[in-house]
């Protein structure tokens, strides 16, 4: 034990302290003398007079005025502590328990003694409550935002001079991008690369015009065009030149509303109902028949896989025909005729991922979306659009189906459930016809209005469909010494 203060052994022991008293009493304590009296533990005295008027600042316990003037302030010292207030003895104290007592402070409490629910209720805290453990599986994902479809059309083109009939398909987009569009009697082709615009054939007969276009499922190059003097047309695009006629029937000539390829064979619907497929790489292009429609066909397309053929016309019936038995001479059965549409069917779509389901629209006695299995021709649903359905169209991407209708408007549906998703209404009559991009993302609709309207519908993440893509494929991918 150190002192501060420069007194001897005698003068402790005489002095009237607690330290004397603890030294005149029987109590075995022991006392290095000469740590008493080293050297240097005397006190630096040439600063007693700051001492002096610090003191009467603050006066601590046992201040003694008469000691003030030897630099000696008599003080308690606590033996029974092991220590007084300025000078700890180390070895009295129990630091292992003082150390577990100041950690326990910042350890989790106990589970079982948190506060209960109702006792957090508006209760402060700086500290954030505790979250119960949870299982990764149990947080719910984030929903998927919903895409921007775009109010306004992206491009609009003139269309002049357009026959405003409900039965006509005016329009179709090839896979090389370019976009064919039949006014009166001339075609004109619009390149959605370049933004340039051609014309590509003129009819030739005297008060003919154009009543139909589609291009080739196999060259996108070749478009075929179908008159309302019952001819079908092949031209090249690319070099802007006729390859062949095909006439139907000379004797009673009927206009073409509706062409629709099976590879290498276009099948067209007449004016009459007769439905006639076109092989044409052979002299003798007719290679069947199907007379089962009383009046004109306005709708006509074959499914994905080529396996159905479906028809639509202005006798409100839809016939369903299998691509086996439809090349005969001497006529084909339908497999199914569909009799629940009120009014003539033009809006006729196969549905790309699930090619045995067909949607079918009618006019404006029916305004009716309906859809159809092809192999047991039962009406799996039916959906009141309350408007007339020009064309119908399945986007694979968002697995949605885009119909227009004689109000002017385009409407976006979600599969199954056929819940309305988008209206857009941007033309100032109704819409006559639709088609898609090759890539489905761009709809083409023309209307009553002399207007072609270029709409983003169905924009896609093309970044995100190849990384799909590549994941998928390396799926299938075997290593180089795979044995």
């Amino acid at each position: 034990m150190f002192s501060s203060f420069n007194r001897t052994l005698q003068e402790v022991k005489s002095g009237d302290g607690s330290l004397s008293r603890i030294l005149a009493s029987s109590q075995n304590v022991k006392i290095n003398a000469p740590q008493l009296l080293l050297s240097n533990s005397l006190p630096d005295l040439s600063n007693i007079g700051s001492i002096k008027s610090s003191a009467k600042k603050k006066q601590p316990r046992g201040y003694d005025p008469k000691l003030v003037s030897m630099g000696l302030a008599r003080r308690t010292v606590r033996v029974g502590t092991g220590g007084d207030r300025y000078i700890p003895c180390r070895k009295a104290m129990n630091m292992e328990q003082a150390s577990f007592y100041l950690t326990a402070a910042t350890c989790v409490s106990d589970p079982s003694k948190l506060p209960k629910p109702k006792e957090r209720i508006l209760k402060f805290s700086q500290e954030r409550p505790a979250i119960p453990d949870k299982n990764e599986d149990e947080v719910p994902k984030a929903k998927k935002s919903a895409r921007h479809i775009p109010d306004r059309p992206e491009k609009m083109l003139d269309a002049p001079n357009i026959n405003n009939d409900f039965y006509l398909n005016y329009m179709d987009w090839s896979g090389g991008n370019i976009l064919a569009v039949a006014l009166d009697q001339e075609v004109y082709l619009w390149n959605a690369l370049e933004g340039t615009v051609s014309l590509l054939m003129t009819a030739g007969l005297n008060e003919e015009y154009i009543t139909s276009v589609k291009f080739s499922s196999q060259d996108s190059n070749i478009v075929a065009i179908g008159t309302s003097m019952g001819r079908v047309q092949l031209w090249d695009v690319r070099a802007c030149a006729l390859q062949r006629t095909m006439i139907l029937d000379e004797n009673r000539p009927g206009r073409v509303p509706a062409l629709s390829w099976c590879q290498h064979i276009v099948s067209s619907g007449s004016r009459l109902g007769e439905i006639r497929h076109h092989d044409v790489r052979i002299m003798d292009h007719v290679i069947g028949y199907a007379y089962n429609h009383d009046q004109e066909i306005c709708g006509l397309q074959w499914s994905p896989d080529f396996r159905f053929l479906a028809s639509g016309a202005n006798d409100n019936l839809v016939c369903i025909y299998n691509a086996d038995r439809s090349f005969q001479l001497q006529g084909v059965e339908p497999n199914h005729i569909l009799n629940k549409h009120e009014a003539a069917i033009k809006a006729i779509g196969w549905c790309p991922w699930k090619p045995t389901l067909l949607a079918t629209g009618g006019g404006t006695a029916d305004h009716h979306l309906r859809f159809w299995n092809a192999f047991s021709g039962v009406c799996v649903r039916e959906v009141d659009v309350t408007t007339q359905v020009s064309g119908l169209i399945w986007n694979e991407e968002y697995r949605e189906i885009i119909t227009s209708h004689g109000d002017g408007a385009l409407r976006i549906w979600k599969y199954p459930n056929i819940n309305l998703v988008k209206t857009l209404a941007e033309h100032e009559d109704r819409v006559l016809s639709i088609c898609a991009s090759p890539d489905g993302e761009m709809i083409a609709s023309i209307g009553g209005d002399e207007n072609i309207r270029i709409w983003h519908c169905f924009e896609v993440d093309k970044m995100a469909k190849r990384l799909e893509r590549e994941k998928h494929a390396s799926m299938f991918t075997f290593p180089q010494n795979f044995r």
